[in-house]
């Protein structure tokens, strides 16, 4: 069974690269399930995905343990995996506790950055309207990751990674960079120029409330998004 989905193309092999074996499929296979490559709900054969990505088994297994513990891909036998399927209520659980580790972290960064953090935060800023699509996500992810990076602690990390790349999947149907007019970036960076000017300011509460409506807006939109899709 060929592993690929409609206008998006097939896996990728990732057997030339010299990094990491399970990093890169890792990467690869969230990029399609991200992509739509690999459709929510979708089952496929581990064979065949190590056929098309041109890698043994074995870093297929380890990368997909990797995206079950991100919600990603689920793993009911041994030899098949599946797409997490699109679902209101994770996407609920999901954003709840963004709200309850997220904003105070974000809130106790505001006056704990070094010149040079702030300066990333504003590259950053930059990056998330590139008109390279990989470019303008990954600035969007570290963007978010700059806002909390002063007072988060390694679990806090752990702990965000996890929900932000389970967030991912579904921001990526509604905001997918790949799509983009040239006034909805605008309105992207202009959402974001906020939250980066109230992190620079020394307003801890601020930073806090602006970062929890900037997630409502993006829950609130994903749902109106999905819950057709799902009939509910």
């Amino acid at each position: 069974m060929a592993v690929q989905g409609q206008g998006q193309g097939q896996v990728r092999s990732v057997a030339s690269s010299n990094s990491s074996a399970v990093d890169l499929v890792t990467a690869e296979i969230r990029r399609a399930v991200l992509t739509g490559t690999l459709a929510a709900g979708k089952q496929f054969s581990i064979r065949d995905l190590a056929e098309q990505l041109g890698v043994s088994h074995i870093p297929i297994r380890e990368a997909l343990r990797r995206l079950e513990s991100q919600g990603l891909i689920l793993l009911p036998k041994a030899r098949s995996a599946s797409v997490a399927p699109l679902d209101l209520k994770d996407l609920e659980a999901i954003y709840r506790l963004r709200y309850v580790v997220e904003l105070p972290l974000a809130a106790t960064s505001v006056g704990q950055r070094t010149p040079a953090e702030a300066s990333h935060l504003n590259d950053l800023l930059e990056a998330s309207r590139d008109l390279d699509p990989e470019v303008a996500w990954q600035g969007h992810y570290d963007f978010h990751e700059a806002l909390v990076r002063p007072a988060a602690n390694p679990w806090d990390d752990r702990i965000l990674h996890t929900l932000w790349m389970a967030a991912e999947r579904y921001t990526h149907l509604v905001f997918d960079p790949t799509q983009i007019t040239v006034a909805e970036r605008a309105r992207r960076y202009e959402t974001h120029r906020v939250l980066r000017d109230v992190a620079m300011a020394d307003d801890p509460a601020a930073m806090s409330e602006a970062l929890r409506l900037h997630l409502a807006a993006n829950e609130n939109r994903i749902r109106a998004h999905i819950a057709p899709l799902k009939g509910n």
